[in-house]
């Protein structure tokens, strides 16, 4: 009895595994590639700096700014806050959109990394300045989030 009651459960668990690809294009899914939503994705740093640090911090990210300018990107949006724990909230906009998490590198991260080479006297001299404006940090929180355009712009 055990035996035919396996070979049963086999039969129907082989018999609904054929028939799993069908239930997709069932429900209304095509085999073609859905259409994404309209969003604007953002990587979001929320950053505390060390006391008494955020005024180099700032000198150092002016030197971000002027790299940004350099190659002819957009700067990220920076809200300095007057309250709660985080000094800075920055807005880095994924031109890629949410496919840009899968990337092994930025699109434009070579380009970028050139130019802020050349701004800081060379290669050695910029990894300097990173390790330095990661030195004055205190606590960093990274999100990913978006907003939707707003709809009188889309029509």
């Amino acid at each position: 009895m055990r035996k035919i009651l396996l070979t049963a459960a086999a039969f129907a668990l082989a018999t609904t595994m054929g028939a799993g690809a069908a239930p997709a294009l069932a429900d209304g899914h095509s085999a073609d590639k859905p259409e994404q939503l309209k969003q604007d994705w953002y990587r979001v740093n929320l950053v505390r700096f060390k006391e008494g640090k955020q005024g180099r911090a700032q000198e150092i990210i002016a030197m971000f700014e002027k790299t940004d300018e350099a190659v002819g990107r957009d700067g990220p949006v920076m809200v300095h806050m007057n309250t709660g724990k985080w000094h800075m909230m920055v807005f880095f906009k994924m031109d890629h959109g949410i496919e840009q998490l899968g990337y092994a590198s930025a699109a434009d991260g070579g380009a970028w990394a050139a130019a802020f080479n050349e701004l800081a006297g060379g290669e050695e001299e910029a990894d300097k300045i990173w390790q330095e404006y990661t030195s004055l940090i205190a606590e960093r929180e990274r999100h990913i989030g978006h907003i939707h355009p707003d709809e009188d712009e889309e029509g």
